[in-house]
Parts: C-alpha cells; structure tokens; sequence
C-alpha cells in the first residue's frame, strides 16, 4: 500500500522553501537562469501555475539535485491530492470481477 501525504506542496513551493528562501544568495531567477528556461517559465512553477513536465524534471535534477523521477514524483502526489478533492466518487460503485462470467 502506497503511504498517502496529506496535503502535499507543489514542487514550486518545495523548490522556494528548499532552495530559494533559506539562501541569501540564490534567487528565482538564478536557478532560472542555470536551468536554462526563461525566469517567468520558472516563476510560474514556484507560484504554482505551472507543472513539473518531463523536461523540466530532468533540469531540476541536474541543477538542484534528486532523480528526474523524484521530481515527477512530487508533480503526481500533489496532482493526485488535488484531484481526490474535486472529484466525487460517492456515485460510482466498483466492478466486482468475481460475479462477472
């Protein structure tokens, strides 16, 4: 069974409060800068606007550190949290395989 965070941040957010706000000498735009992606395509995933795709994945792992995985990772759980908050299940019944011929 896959262990369920709570609220989960979004990559953005973890990537701020990690990286960015603890240093006085790294800013948005630097990490914008050595990822190579233009400083408001970065500034709307420490925002939480955009998502972390593939590529950006792989970025942040050869600037920041962590798997390009460990980053998709991230983007999943938080997407997932979010979904179980919107979407209604209550009128949905499972498929019980073992009465099917």
């Amino acid at each position: 069974m896959a262990l369920q965070q709570h609220n989960p941040p979004h990559p953005g957010e973890l990537i701020n409060r990690t990286y960015i706000e603890p240093f006085d000498a790294i800013s948005g735009n630097m990490v914008a800068d050595r990822l190579g992606v233009a400083r408001s395509t970065f500034n709307r995933l420490l925002n939480g606007v955009s998502d972390v795709s593939p590529e950006m994945a792989v970025k942040l792992s050869a600037v920041l550190g962590g798997s390009a995985e460990s980053w998709l990772t991230l983007q999943e759980s938080y997407d997932l949290w979010k979904a179980r908050q919107s979407v209604d299940t209550k009128k949905l019944e499972p498929i019980d395989f073992s009465d099917v011929a």
